[in-house]
């Protein structure tokens, strides 16, 4: 009986396995297929359900042909089915600029990180702590801001390694900065970027990521995003500025803020697949930037 009921867990523990590495490749493929829709033209054209490869946009039967407009996946809150092999998958795309890009910090900024990071919860004094050791992690010199860090203390650690002393080359390289925990790299990990420029796209930015444009309140914050909700993306600048209008804040103030924000799309996207399989998912994620004719892969992550 022992032996019987250690086989059956060894079979469903390799069943299950089985299924996640399978979930994990059509995840993959998932990815790399919107990698082609991305770069997608627009057009009519008939579309028949057959082929290992199926969109799910139609709800009408694969079989049926159907005239159908097919244009580019683009960035959004919404996913895109897809079905492959027999994985169902579904993808969502995702602005870079809707980050705050951390290699573009700097000491006239770091006021807004500051008030950023406290919009997560994080205590003030460790707010302070990671600003400045983020400054000093990307600066070329040796030099301490107030609450920061340099080769000194990395030296002197129970593990030493020395501060890059240049620009990240991964938002992962930010948990070997003083001060970021395991717990808040987690806050920040899906908040900031290495790609880009230094303005936020206030189309795709959360709640939190607003804060670090100057002079933003979390009303102000909450109004953009009712608006967007309301409204979908927001395609004129004059929008915002009636709602900054309404808190306040105009003429050579409001000028100051737009060298913050941006409301255009950038090249640096991320790519997220779900594979689902019974009670089994997997994710895939793609960083990519898009070309004219092709989509250059920046980085994978299995998750």
């Amino acid at each position: 009986m022992s032996f019987t009921r250690n086989t059956g867990l060894a079979i469903k523990t390799e069943i299950a396995f089985t299924e996640r590495i399978k979930n994990v490749y059509a995840a993959r493929g998932a990815c790399i297929y919107a990698t082609k829709m991305l770069l997608l033209p627009n057009r009519q054209e008939k579309e028949s359900g057959s082929g290992n490869i199926k969109n799910n946009f139609n709800k009408q039967k694969r079989n049926k042909k159907k005239n159908k407009t097919i244009g580019p996946w683009t960035p959004g809150n919404n996913t895109y089915p897809i079905k492959i092999g027999d994985r169902d998958c579904e993808v969502l795309i995702s602005d870079e600029s809707g980050k705050i890009n951390i290699n573009k910090i700097t000491d006239e900024t770091k006021v807004n990180f500051n008030k950023f990071l406290t919009s997560l919860k994080i205590e003030e004094l460790t707010s302070e702590i990671v600003t400045d050791s983020i400054l000093d992690w990307i600066d070329a010199d040796d030099l301490h801001h107030a609450n920061g860090a340099e080769k000194d203390y990395y030296s002197a650690l129970p593990e030493p390694y020395e501060p890059n002393n240049a620009p990240f080359e991964s938002i992962e390289e930010l948990i070997l900065v003083k001060g970021v925990t395991p717990e808040i790299f987690e806050l920040l990990r899906k908040r900031l970027t290495i790609y880009g420029t230094d303005k936020i796209n206030i189309n795709f930015a959360t709640h939190e990521t607003l804060m670090y444009v100057p002079k933003m309140t979390k009303e102000i914050a909450a109004a953009i995003i009712k608006l967007r909700g309301k409204r979908g993306k927001i395609k004129q600048l004059d929008k915002l500025k009636d709602i900054f209008a309404h808190f306040g804040i105009l003429g050579s103030d409001f000028q100051d803020i737009l060298k913050y924000i941006t409301i255009y799309d950038s090249n640096y996207l991320t790519i997220k697949s779900i594979s689902y399989s019974d009670k089994i998912q997997s994710s895939y994620t793609f960083v990519v930037r898009k070309g004219g004719d092709n989509c250059r892969i920046l980085a994978t992550y299995a998750e």
